[in-house]
């Protein structure tokens, strides 16, 4: 009866218990008190999620972002571009050289792969025949990339934490219906081909792929293309067979739309509840995209047509147009990319936080990597696709699926090392989307798609256009990229280095914004009350864009601290003037001034290059920064200085806020 009693009470309290599992020594005595020495707080087999797993609750994306298809496009049809195979054969049989019978592997059936096994997988490989069938080609449905031909599998001890299924080391990726190729040839027995696609070599079955012609490709490249939003919706043609299963990411061809079908040449049809054309990066399209994937379980290379964190990630970003690697390494390549290997995580969460744009910043680490998803809670967060946390045991405390999760997912139990967090192992961060395309949108509602930067009114200008140019030349001629070419130091010190970030104006671009010549500037400006405590003088500056607003809010804090430090008040109360319609001295290029954007402060307390041989500053840095956090660059910080210039450069100062 003791023992029974003892088992209810067992099961009870390991009902009640959360992380934490309490050992009791037990003897015929009952117990006098608890071992708290005893008291492990081991975790789960599988980790909480401490999160409810829903896109809603990440912060809000303020842009509206298209990317066009141009460049993601001419990605994937690149491979139909090719002459001939620039690899080494060496180099294409990477696989066959870093798995053989050298080392243990086993099958499905977790018997092991012997020497005929290997031997016969090369021989079909029939690398001898390298290019020599070289003809693009389109897959037919989903299709898996393998390292042999082969679907057997091929794993590690499946005794170990992190080998065995789902980890077959043939499995490398997938990609979706009409996916272009190049086929270099067909294995021996002709059931695989050796394919290039746009990220990567490898096999596929040939009875996925359809050989096109010359003139085949031609047609194929000029119809107007969709993608997938949605995994797994059947796709019929319009005799009602079944031809593929959709895949987020994956494009398909059509030839004609209506408000419910996309549909091509009276072949199949693609509810558009399931496609579109590819998406606007706004907060709505990323939240249903991702909620389409949270949830979805881990799947290494692609494994039962599922993603690992970079398939999961290549795919996100391919709905929306952005072409990426496949691999995670090279993810963590693309855009601009910051080193914070070296830091401590206190430091990396500081950086991650400032410099991180939540759902277009990468967070890399060696073999894994994440989209930066913002603050939720005051902490900072991924999306990503993993399979676990490293235990100090070698093993692995379960993810298993694209999950959002803290950075520090793991922390606070005993047997998981800090060594081993996400955040310790964080190596890099990445913004695939160039930051000054953002800044563009946030401040002037630009959007740049497919190097054509489109203006409000609907007008446009090349965004970059390529040319390389020295000093001289930016500030001549420069392109609306070239803008960009220095970075300036908003609310750094006063004494960093002096740089001409913001002097390079592309003249056209701003008379778009502000006016095309001087009668449509001076339409657009209103009044502006400077110091109403003090001044109190109206002074005229552009309204469009935020700037007349923006100086108002100038004057106004500055009106505040003038009453806390009245030493303030000499070097802003008689000011040199806002609008002007003049060129730049000793240039043929118009001023700020002519748009109305530009206020030169006292003259009596500054220093202009063309009038000082030496820089010196006067203005007190706490002029300067209520000038910068409310959009204005200040010309004290330029090796050709002019600290008496304050000009409203919006897409310079801007945060990542977007």
């Amino acid at each position: 009866m003791k023992r029974v009693i003892f088992t209810i009470f067992m099961l009870l309290f390991v009902g009640c218990a959360n992380k934490t599992t309490t050992t009791l020594n037990v003897s015929n005595k009952a117990p006098t008190s608890l071992n708290l020495e005893n008291v492990s707080n081991k975790a789960p087999a599988i980790l909480n999620l401490e999160y409810e797993q829903n896109a809603s609750i990440l912060s809000e994306f303020k842009l509206n972002l298209d990317m066009g298809q141009k460049e993601f496009l001419d990605k994937l049809f690149s491979v139909w571009q090719m002459k001939s195979i620039k690899e080494k054969k060496s180099d294409l049989m990477w696989a066959f050289n870093a798995y053989n019978g050298k080392k243990q592997y086993f099958g499905e059936s977790k018997l092991p792969r012997n020497l005929e096994w290997f031997s016969y997988q090369k021989q079909n490989a029939n690398f001898d025949e390298l290019g020599t069938v070289f003809k693009p080609a389109i897959t037919l449905s989903n299709t898996l990339i393998r390292n042999f031909p082969t679907n057997d599998k091929l794993f590690l001890d499946p005794k170990k934490a992190g080998e065995g299924y789902p980890f077959d080391y043939l499995q490398d990726s997938v990609i979706g219906a009409f996916h272009p190729v190049m086929i270099s040839h067909f294995s021996k027995d002709r059931a695989f081909a050796f394919v290039k696609s746009d990220a990567l070599w490898g096999f596929v079955p040939s009875k996925n792929l359809k050989i096109l012609s010359k003139k085949e490709v031609d047609e194929f490249k000029k119809y107007n293309f969709g993608v997938f939003v949605k995994d797994n919706a059947s796709i019929l043609d319009d005799n009602g067979k079944f031809m593929f299963y959709s895949r987020l990411g994956g494009i398909f061809p059509y030839t004609d739309e209506n408000t419910t079908h996309f549909k091509f040449n009276n072949k199949f049809a693609v509810d558009k509840k399931y496609a579109k054309k590819f998406q606007s990066i706004n907060n709505a399209n990323l939240k249903n995209t991702l909620n389409e994937l949270l949830g979805q379980n881990y799947g290494w290379g692609g494994e039962n047509y599922l993603r690992d964190c970079s398939l999961f990630i290549k795919d996100f970003f391919g709905s929306f147009g952005i072409w990426l690697p496949r691999n995670s390494k090279e993810q963590g390549k693309i855009g601009q990319i910051i080193d914070i290997k070296n830091l401590s995580n206190k430091e990396k969460k500081e950086i991650i936080s400032k410099v991180g744009i939540p759902f277009l910043s990468l967070l890399y680490m060696p073999g894994h990597i994440m989209i930066y998803g913002g603050e939720v809670d005051g902490k900072l967060v991924s999306i990503h696709d993993a399979w676990g946390i490293r235990t100090k045991d070698g093993g692995r405390a379960m993810i298993g699926k694209v999950a959002i999760t803290d950075l520090e997912i793991g922390k606070g139990y005993d047997d998981i090392d800090e060594k081993s967090l996400l955040l310790s192992k964080i190596t890099s961060l990445n913004t695939i989307i160039d930051k000054n395309i953002l800044s563009l949108q946030k401040a002037y509602s630009i959007k740049v798609i497919d190097n054509v930067a489109i203006f409000e009114d609907g007008s446009s200008m090349i965004y970059d256009d390529g040319v390389k140019k020295d000093f001289k030349e930016l500030l001549k001629n420069p392109s609306i990229k070239d803008m960009f070419s220095l970075d300036y130091n908003a609310l750094k010190p006063l004494n960093e280095e002096l740089i001409d970030a913001g002097r390079i104006r592309n003249s056209e671009f701003f008379s778009k914004l502000y006016g095309k010549n001087k009668e449509e500037v001076i339409s657009n400006l209103v009044d502006v009350v400077w110091l109403k405590d003090s001044v109190n003088k109206k002074i005229k500056f552009n309204a469009k864009f935020g700037a007349a607003a923006s100086l108002q809010k100038v004057s106004d804090e500055l009106n505040e601290l003038i009453k806390k430090d009245p030493n303030l008040l000499k070097y802003i109360d008689n000011i040199a003037g806002t609008f002007n319609y003049r060129n730049i001295a000793k240039t043929d290029h118009l001023s700020a001034h002519s748009w109305g954007i530009a206020i030169d402060i006292n003259v009596a307390n500054s220093h202009y290059w063309q009038w000082h041989k030496k820089y010196k500053n006067l203005i007190p840095k706490e002029i300067v920064y209520v000038f910068e956090k409310n959009g204005f660059i200040w010309g004290g910080r330029w090796e050709h200085f002019d600290t008496m210039h304050f000009e409203y450069r919006p897409e310079l100062t801007g945060d990542n806020n977007y």
